[in-house]
């Protein structure tokens, strides 16, 4: 069944700069809703098909061109994410006090992600992008209204995916997708989208939670 129900948590795993084959960068950034960990709000997926277009020949639509995929990103509403993920997968840079710095020579780091949700049979539902980088365009500070409740918003942030630049069976991939209960192949897409059976290299004081 393709009918996905919540959105329970949100893998990140950055990767080193420049490294191929491709190397984790310290350990997952999972948010999944955990008391001053952040959570997951909602996600949208765009650009995922490219847009078909007709070619005319012998005055009649003779072949039309499909292949491959559109310019996918994904769009991600969060809800109190840390400050040291925000750090990490943005790029900036954090000094000893705890003071976050954005300039010239901030550059996001590639990651992968992974989503997880859940079907209508109540089976795991993954969907990963291999590759790609987060940006944070906008931040909004807002009056408090007397008499109001307080209500916190929420950050959105854009995730923009590449192709999988490893070689092997997956080079060239942007999304891999699973929903079941088999638990092959549940870690098959943890370990193809995530890397999640290579040890990282160095621990990452920017991770949040443990990888599921």
């Amino acid at each position: 069944m393709a009918i996905n129900i919540g959105f329970k948590r949100l893998t990140i795993q950055p990767f080193k700069k420049g490294k191929f084959p491709l190397e984790k960068d310290g350990e997952a950034i999972v948010i999944e809703g955990k008391a001053d960990n952040g959570g997951m709000v909602s996600a949208e997926l765009s650009g995922i098909a490219k847009e078909a277009k007709t070619v005319s020949a012998s005055n009649t639509g003779y072949y039309i061109s499909r292949k491959g995929v559109g310019e996918p990103k994904v769009e991600f509403e969060v809800l109190d994410l840390p400050v040291a993920a925000e750090t990490k997968i943005l790029g900036r840079t954090q000094s000893e006090k705890g003071v976050q710095y954005t300039g010239e020579s901030t550059e996001a780091p590639y990651c992968a992600i992974l989503m997880e949700s859940n079907n209508a049979s109540g089976d795991v539902a993954f969907v990963g992008m291999f590759y790609g980088v987060f940006s944070l365009d906008a931040l909004s500070l807002k009056t408090e209204e007397v008499g109001a409740d307080f209500e916190p918003e929420n950050e959105k942030l854009t995730f923009t995916a590449a192709a999988n630049p490893t070689t092997g069976d997956y080079q060239g991939m942007y999304m891999a997708k699973y929903a079941g209960k088999d638990t092959e192949a549940i870690k098959e897409i943890k370990d193809n989208v995530l890397l999640a059976s290579v040890v990282a290299s160095s621990q990452d004081p920017g991770h949040t939670g443990e990888q599921h």
